[in-house]
């Protein structure tokens, strides 16, 4: 099976170098196949039965334990969603999904469009890639692609049952560190043109496929699985039960998305340069990077956001906490009531402000996390039937000044982008790809700012 991989991917080298054939377009199809496998890799991992290994987790974000109005700041590894129980079945023949391996889909597909923009930003240099792909032969290889995938996923992943035993982020790493190892050989090997390029995937290619031949893959599910222990609720029914406001979760995850979307734009800004330097229009190009490109993956975020709070419910059972989710139909967390050490209202959430909604977050005695009830709308009603030792439910007055300040001049750079893209398409581009994130991060310590003080 090996000898064959080999054969199939030396074919190519030999074609180009005796045959005359065009390594500009091998090149092209190498990439596809890189990018191609990035997002399935994602859709794999929502199928994925194992947690990942949560110290590792937490390990890859700051130093310290994010606060609960600070989590999804860093992708993945600080999603309260990574920790959500249980599973939906969506079509029969399927396996379930599993909320919490949303995350790493949309960690999946933000790093395939990374990697579409560095790989188009350097194959842009000596190949016309939108062109290229016009071709009907090429055309036809990337559908062959796409159906080939689905042939392996099914195959390979759900026949074999390898979903059973495999983590999320494992299945992530594996096509995510294949692409990104093209990428540094790519870097290297772009002096030789599209034949140093089509040499390049080739190595890169082998390569992967001999270690996952010889068992030596870098991600081993074994090593990198976590666990999640069902949680045992009483059987007594509630005698409270709140629920986010669906209004403020909605609007919450929306804000989330943006921010996700804006942050991506130098990954945007160079897949603008790959295209518009081969056979795209400016206006065509500006449309696929900043509108679809930004709108998949805050949709992604906004998905996960309103998945991690939107299906909660909050209930009181006898003398416990309960957490409970209306999409799994499983006990989530649960504190007892004198288990609860401190309880602290989230000054920093803006929604919650416009809204008038509120977000504890919970410390309790024996718990490692912090628990979190968000987005209440009867949140005196919470904070009595729990028994919430809060010092206050009312906000600190916010600075008016510094965040008034904030939203004119994040509305003023948004318009002046806007205005050059009708005459300056290029330099608009370069300031919406860069200025943006640095936009959020302004922002964000503009409104940290604007906080009334602890």
């Amino acid at each position: 099976m090996f000898m064959m991989t080999v054969a199939a991917n030396v074919v190519p080298l030999v074609g180009v170098f005796h045959l005359g054939w065009s390594a500009q377009t091998f090149a092209v199809i190498y990439t596809i196949e890189l990018v191609v496998a990035v997002p399935f890799a994602g859709l794999k991992a929502l199928f994925a039965r194992c947690p990942p290994n949560y110290d590792e987790l937490e390990r890859s974000g700051e130093d310290d334990p994010p606060k609960p109005d600070e989590r999804g700041e860093v992708s993945v590894g600080s999603s309260d969603l990574t920790h959500r129980r249980g599973s939906v079945a969506i079509v029969d023949p399927l396996p379930p999904i599993y909320p919490r391996n949303v995350p790493f889909v949309a960690r999946a597909f933000g790093s395939a469009v990374a990697l579409v923009g560095m790989f188009l930003f350097v194959l842009g240099r000596f190949v016309d890639v939108p062109a290229t792909l016009a071709d009907p032969s090429v055309a036809a290889s990337v559908v062959f692609l796409v159906f080939s995938h689905v042939g392996v996923v099914n195959r390979e992943y759900f026949r074999k049952r390898r979903h059973e035993t495999s983590t999320p982020r494992d299945v992530v790493a594996s096509a995510t560190t294949e692409a990104g190892l093209a990428m540094v050989v790519l870097m290297f090997a772009i002096v030789g043109g599209p034949v140093g390029a089509l040499v390049a995937f080739v190595a890169v290619k082998l390569f992967a496929e001999w270690r996952s031949y010889r068992g030596e893959v870098p991600f081993d599910p074994e090593e990198g699985m976590g666990t999640l222990s069902p949680v045992a609720a009483p059987d007594a029914p509630p005698t409270v039960e709140v629920r986010p406001d669906r209004r403020s979760v909605r609007a919450t995850a929306l804000w989330w998305g943006v921010k996700s979307a804006v942050s991506g734009g130098p990954a945007y800004l160079f897949t603008w340069v790959g295209l518009t330097a081969g056979s795209v229009g400016t206006i065509a190009a500006t449309v696929v990077c900043f509108v679809l490109l930004p709108t998949a993956i805050g949709g992604l975020k906004t998905l996960e956001y309103g998945l991690t709070h939107g299906t909660l419910a909050y209930q009181r059972r006898d003398d416990t906490v309960v957490a409970y989710d209306d999409l799994t139909e499983t006990v989530q967390w649960v504190t007892p009531v004198d288990d609860i050490r401190d309880a602290e209202l989230c000054e920093g959430e803006l929604v919650d402000r416009a809204c008038g909604t509120r977000t504890f977050s919970l410390t309790t005695f024996a718990g490692e996390y912090e628990l979190s009830v968000a987005h209440l709308r009867e949140y005196g009603q919470a904070v009595e039937a729990f028994e919430l030792p809060v010092e206050t439910t009312a906000f600190g007055p916010l600075d008016q000044r510094v965040a008034g300040a904030a939203a004119a001049v994040g509305a003023c750079g948004v318009a002046a982008v806007a205005g050059l893209a009708y005459s300056a398409p290029t330099i608009a581009a370069v300031v919406a790809g860069f200025g943006g994130p640095f936009g959020v991060v302004a922002l964000r310590s503009a409104w940290q700012w604007a906080l009334p003080a602890a």
